[in-house]
């Protein structure tokens, strides 16, 4: 009997392998990131990037091409590898102007975009040996039928090719940020930068990545979600892991198990008077009992990231001193959010922040009333809170920051709104407050109509923070669903 089974599972087994081969007729090329053929789990048909047609990436150039003057031309380096010791490169991540103009995901390509020329990529040429050690790059072949550039070089083209492209132009704009000696050393560019005719190009091209297209908005919509799904989880994981470290890492586990790709920044967790250093890094102490715990956090989906901010007490109840605080951080969060429609500016939002925060400061005792010296009260209150009340955000977590924040904010835009409080040990601020920060975060979508906040579905209300950490544990929220909250 088992002979017969084992036949008849061989044959089963080569009747599978040769239906498996009758469908594999066509090769897959592999350039060095995802396609819709190589990771179809990833991408559907139609896409250069996950969730981002060519078709986008085609209007985005054209974009760029009507706001750079006649004659004018935008060169775009990709950002380069940065290594961690001799050997050991940093994870990569693409220069976000770079990666919005071609959709390349990789180091070494330069981009050419001007009235003349149209699209143009210089290429990097790996040795078999590059290939052996680090796998297949994009080179010129893809450039031309994958990022559908019009014209397509090696980079060891460039000096005889490049120059006589700048010469014919009359204002250059390169990317600041990720430039490199290969074109800045041409005499044609050292020229240009002598005539004044070199400008920076994030001047342009963060205009356009202000307002997200609906293809962004859903990738943005999903890494908050992911985000919001994995702070909850962590939360929960405080009350028994009452650490730093062990919370920023079971915040980037839950993230990546959710398909992040990475985070979007180092988590913030500062527990007790470690939340009082606004971008703490160092995420390794134990949390005291009692103690609050603030974590800054988000991750990045396909190119576009999450940021939002939590503060809770991993026993699950605030002190009266902390929820003093807290209740006041949480109605300017709330007002602030009501403010977030077209027009607004994020100048505006933050000032009206300044006013609510100081008004409530005095009314508690923390600042005083120093009418005869505005000045005094000012400088007392940017001590305990010297930020802004947010940013843009989208391919970088502050993103486009060369527009002004009187920009007016338009539908389709994302900010963030963040006001905190951060009161160090050992201050002239009443015992009871010392050592306490806290920071509430949200994302917010301008919409035609109002706002969006993309972050709601994680707690943020006193009562709900405590029903949260005392009413649920871990292993039930996980298998409830973790996008699952305490109703009020």
């Amino acid at each position: 009997m088992r002979i017969l089974i084992g036949k008849l599972l061989q044959r089963i087994s080569y009747k599978q392998s040769i239906g498996r081969r009758a469908f594999c007729t066509k090769k897959i090329v592999d350039i060095g990131q995802p396609t819709p053929s190589s990771h179809p789990q990833l991408m559907k048909e139609g896409e250069l990037t996950p969730g981002i047609t060519l078709e986008e990436y085609i209007l985005r150039r054209k974009r760029l091409l009507e706001v750079l003057p006649e004659n004018g031309l935008a060169i775009i380096a990709a950002a380069p590898v940065k290594m961690m010791n001799d050997v050991v490169p940093y994870t990569y991540r693409q220069d976000a102007d770079y990666s919005y103009i071609t959709g390349c995901q990789q180091p070494g390509g330069l981009a050419i975009l001007g009235h003349e020329c149209g699209f143009c990529m210089f290429m990097p040429e790996p040795t078999p040996q590059d290939v052996t050690w680090q796998g297949q790059t994009a080179g010129v072949s893809a450039a031309l039928e994958v990022f559908k550039a019009d014209k397509a070089y090696p980079m060891s083209k460039l000096r005889e090719i490049l120059p006589d492209i700048m010469r014919r132009s009359s204002k250059l704009f390169h990317n600041v940020q990720t430039a490199v000696p290969t074109y800045m050393q041409l005499d044609a560019f050292q020229k240009a930068v002598t005539s004044g005719g070199v400008k920076d190009v994030s001047v342009l091209t963060h205009e356009l990545r202000l307002k997200k297209s609906l293809a962004e908005l859903r990738l943005m919509r999903e890494s908050a979600s992911i985000a919001c799904q994995a702070l909850l989880q962590t939360m929960l994981h405080s009350k028994t892991h009452p650490y730093e470290g062990m919370l920023s890492a079971k915040m980037e586990y839950e993230c990546k198990m959710r398909g992040a790709q990475r985070m979007a920044f180092n988590p913030v967790v500062g527990g007790g008077p470690n939340a009082s250093v606004i971008h703490y890094s160092r995420n390794d102490q134990k949390i005291k009992e009692g103690d609050l715990v603030l974590m800054d956090v988000g991750c990045e989906f396909h190119g576009y990231v999450s940021d939002l901010t939590r503060t809770w007490p991993p026993c699950g109840v605030f002190s009266s001193a902390q929820e003093e605080l807290y209740d006041l951080i949480l109605q300017t969060n709330k007002e602030c959010v009501k403010l977030c429609k077209p027009g607004a500016t994020i100048r505006q939002i933050h000032n009206f922040s300044v006013d609510m925060l100081q008004k409530g400061l005095k009314e508690i005792g923390i600042l005083k009333d120093s009418r005869r010296n505005s000045h005094q009260l000012s400088r007392s209150y940017y001590q305990l809170n010297p930020t802004s009340i947010g940013h843009y955000l989208g391919m970088d977590v502050h993103d486009c920051s060369k527009v002004s924040y009187d920009h007016p904010l338009t539908s389709g835009t994302v900010i963030t709104i963040e006001p905190g409080i951060y009161i160090p040990l050992f201050s002239d601020i009443p015992e009871r407050y010392q050592g306490i920060g806290i920071r509430i975060e949200d994302e917010v979508l301008i919409t035609d109509t109002g706002c969006e906040v993309l972050t709601g579905s994680i707690p943020k209300e006193v009562k709900h923070i405590e029903s949260l950490l005392n009413n649920f544990h871990h292993g039930m929220m996980e298998s409830r669903g973790s996008q699952e909250i305490p109703s009020s």
